[in-house]
């Protein structure tokens, strides 16, 4: 873990921006988040897989306020054990959140597992940041105001129910644009029943999903590989241009409920009618916190 060194200032208090932790935030749409969230005040957590690469990114940062700069923590997504050892890492900041963006994601062309069995894809798009949210839950609710975690998914989430009889492809052919499409639909899942949880507890932490649109990253070019894309030609536009967007869903908005939302591009919408099952909802709950081990969520206060 290192961190970037901040100018002298006098000692923070209680309402000193809270930092903002975003996976995936070395490059593409995470590190444009995090220059969005770091120029409106914020100081960062950037949990990337290289803690070279973090560093690098965070030296793009504008520099953080006060006396909690910003902050690079490995963590390798496609190890649950490396998850806890990063969550404990952010807990032992001693920050409060304002907001947990879960961002990064992977799309490989052959079926590959991760180091703990499960369908690569499943196991970083979903279950690395189901477990992670949970383990981070505590901070969320530390922060004095509304915090928020943010599930990047994708229009490409629009499709078939989740598959809960093999998830992993231990059986059926390996599709690597069906297994992204899965993993996408358990971001929404997972936001809409964290979303309920946090509402049935009265808990100042909203859940929401986000759709950012199509950029121009390594994602985008793993997805193409496979062949012609959904609905092609499409537009592809600059990760930059999605800094904003991941920022105002963050940290933006004040009084406004986004709890349970699902936002393609920023504009609240209609998720998928899979993504709305609430029976798959806390069946994809419970499956998630049984195989990752995570903590329990109170439901009440």
């Amino acid at each position: 873990m290192t961190d970037q060194t901040a100018a002298d200032s006098p000692p923070e208090g209680d309402d000193a921006p809270a930092a903002v932790a975003i996976t995936g935030a070395n490059r593409g749409v995470g590190l444009a988040a995090a220059q969005e969230v770091a120029r409106a005040g914020h100081p960062i957590i950037l949990l990337c897989r290289s803690e070279r690469r973090g560093r690098e990114a965070a030296e793009t940062l504008a520099p953080a306020p006060g006396r909690r700069p910003h902050q690079v923590v490995a963590i390798d997504l496609a190890a649950l054990s490396s998850v806890r050892r990063a969550a404990a890492a952010v807990a032992d900041l001693g920050h409060p959140l304002a907001a947990l963006v879960n961002n990064a994601a992977v799309l490989p062309s052959e079926r590959t597992e991760s180091r703990d069995g499960f369908e690569l894809q499943l196991a970083v798009n979903h279950l690395a940041h189901f477990l992670l949210a949970c383990l981070l839950f505590p901070l969320l609710v530390r922060r004095p105001g509304v915090a928020r975690v943010i599930s990047v998914s994708s229009g490409a989430h629009y499709g078939p129910a989740f598959d809960f009889d093999d998830s992993s492809y231990r059986r059926k052919p390996y599709d690597a644009r069906e297994a992204y499409q899965q993993s996408k639909l358990a971001n929404v899942l997972f936001a809409n029943a964290l979303a309920s949880r946090t509402r049935a507890a009265r808990a100042s932490v909203q859940a929401l999903a986000l759709g950012p649109g199509v950029y121009d990253t390594e994602l985008l070019q793993d997805y193409l590989a496979g062949g012609p894309a959904f609905g092609s030609p499409f537009p592809v536009a600059r990760p930059e241009t999605a800094g904003p967007i991941v920022a105002d869903l963050a940290i933006g908005r004040p009084g406004e409920d986004l709890n349970g939302g699902y936002f393609d591009r920023g504009v609240r919408t209609a998720p998928s009618p899979a993504a709305l099952n609430e029976r798959d909802q806390e069946r994809l709950w419970t499956w998630s916190a049984s195989v990752t081990g995570a903590p329990d969520i109170p439901t009440s206060r």
